[in-house]
């Protein structure tokens, strides 16, 4: 697979809608139009005029004030429950491949490069008014997502690095999972007091999503893999942390 270059990766982040956006964006026509629908009616103008209604029944005023807020929250609880199935929608077009999400790891530096965002890093905690998405100990900002098909029309033009993913000079996985490490450790992600394995889940992240092009395939990226190139790194770091 050709690396993505940090040119296609702008590119991809700059026209990509933002993840606040996403769920109307992409929603169905029929979606769309119910949730316009549902932002036509004012749960405040309701409640004014429910309020005004209740004024003259002979209920006392914590009943008056129920019933005027009886309409208002069935409004919300809608608007509510229409963008919590468009969301989920959106999360469904991600896992099967029809969407791509693309970020900004904190700190955002003036130079910084977004990164693709991996699948199953939805599962983490996803702030869609934030534009922000967490999981394992990586949060990424400034979320967009763009289509599948437009994301092949940037990535398939002749610009594309021909290269293959072996080709001489390429980072080996050793390399690849000693900067997880170093990055990590800066981050303040590595605890010498914990165990090495307790750290894998962490590497696997930081690689998803800063080697996505990573093939691993030659041996695996499994425990005994990073382990393997991990080790040093984590013993030195433990011998220092003691002196």
């Amino acid at each position: 697979m050709p690396k993505t270059t940090d040119e296609q990766l702008l590119k991809l982040w700059r026209i990509s809608y933002s993840l606040s956006k996403a769920a109307f964006t992409f929603a169905r026509a029929e979606d769309q139009a119910k949730w316009k629908a549902l932002h036509e009616n004012s749960a405040i103008e309701a409640f004014r005029k429910n309020l005004e209604a209740a004024s003259d029944s002979e209920d006392d005023g914590f009943a008056k004030f129920g019933k005027a807020l009886s309409t208002p929250q069935k409004i919300i609880a809608e608007r509510t429950d229409h963008i919590t199935k468009l969301q989920r929608d959106v999360l469904r077009y991600i896992r099967n491949g029809h969407l791509h999400g693309y970020g900004f790891e904190t700190p955002r530096t003036l130079n910084a490069v977004p990164v693709a965002i991996p699948k199953q890093a939805w599962a983490g905690k996803i702030e869609w008014d934030k534009n922000a998405l967490t999981f394992e100990s990586i949060k990424l900002v400034e979320v967009r997502l763009i289509t599948k098909r437009i994301r092949n029309e940037i990535l398939g033009r002749g610009n594309v690095d021909p290269s293959p993913t072996n080709a001489p000079g390429r980072p080996s996985t050793r390399q690849d999972i000693e900067a997880a490490f170093h990055a990590l450790h800066k981050a303040g992600e590595i605890n010498p007091s914990k165990s090495q394995s307790s750290h894998f889940p962490k590497v696997r992240a930081w690689l998803d999503l800063h080697r996505p092009d990573m093939d691993a395939s030659e041996d695996g990226l499994n425990d005994e893999t990073i382990r393997r190139h991990f080790s040093r790194n984590f013993k030195y770091l433990n011998k220092t942390t003691k002196q």
